[in-house]
C-alpha cells in the first residue's frame, strides 16, 4: 500500500476533487504498487484513503502524452508550467511512475 506525503496544497487538491493523479520519481518504494491497491495519502495528521486505478510508467514527456497535464498539477495554465513545477521537484529525475487515483 503506498503511501503519499504531501505537502498542503497538493493534499487541498486531491480533497477538493481537482486532482487525481500522483506523479512520483521511480523508487523502490513505488514500484510495487499496483492497480487495486490502496493509497494513503498523508500531509500533517490529515489523511485521504483512494485506489489506484492505473499505473502510467516512462519518461515525463511519454506521461504527458498518456495523461492531462492538468489532472497532476491543476494550477498550472500550460503544460509548460506543469514540466517546470516537475523540474522544480525532481531536477535530475528522467523516469517517473504517475499514479491514477479514484
Amino acid at each position: 500500500m503506498p503511501s503519499f506525503m504531501l505537502k498542503k496544497r497538493f493534499f487541498e487538491q486531491y480533497k477538493s476533487g481537482k486532482k487525481d493523479i500522483e506523479l512520483r520519481n521511480v523508487q523502490p518504494q513505488w514500484k510495487n504498487g499496483s492497480v487495486g491497491d490502496a493509497a494513503v495519502l498523508l500531509c500533517g495528521r490529515n489523511i485521504l484513503r483512494k485506489t489506484i486505478v492505473k499505473i502510467h510508467k516512462g519518461s515525463l514527456a511519454r506521461i504527458l502524452l498518456d495523461v492531462d497535464y492538468r489532472r497532476i498539477f491543476p494550477e498550472s495554465n500550460t503544460i509548460f508550467d506543469a514540466v517546470d513545477t516537475t523540474r522544480e521537484i525532481y531536477p535530475i529525475n528522467i523516469e517517473f511512475m504517475a499514479f491514477e487515483l479514484k
